[in-house]
Order: C-alpha cells, then sequence, then structure tokens
C-alpha cells in the first residue's frame, strides 16, 4: 500500500521520537540502579546492626514478676 510521502515522513519522526524516548528511559532506569548498588562513599558512619543478645536464665528471671520466681 503507497502513502503519502508527508505521511511517511510524519510517521517516520513519531517512530524516531519513541525510539529515542525508550532509549532516554532505558538510560535512567540503569543510572538508577547503579545508583542504588553503589556502595556508600563513608561506610564508617553507615548505622551499624545490634546482635541480639541470648536470653538467659538469668536475664528472664529479671523479666519475670517476683511472684512467679
Amino acid at each position: 500500500m503507497m502513502q503519502h510521502p508527508t505521511i511517511a515522513g510524519a510517521l517516520g519522526k513519531e517512530r524516531h521520537a519513541a525510539f529515542l524516548a525508550e532509549a532516554e528511559k532505558a538510560r535512567l532506569v540503569r543510572e538508577a540502579r547503579a545508583a542504588r548498588s553503589a556502595k556508600s562513599p563513608m561506610p564508617g558512619l553507615a548505622p551499624r546492626r545490634l546482635f541480639r543478645i541470648p536470653a538467659t536464665r538469668s536475664r528472664l528471671a529479671r523479666l519475670r514478676p517476683a511472684r512467679a520466681r
């Protein structure tokens, strides 16, 4: 099917604009993913994880009311 040259040109420009928009979106997604996976510039200032201290019998005794002991 033949198209008028102006219609074909307009469709080509539209396709080209859509391709550029998709490429820009992909670039932004790659940059965001890289920023998330990058290490912190100051790892010494990262919050430290608190390790849970196991509850021993003496600690449990302090938590129980006096009547239950």
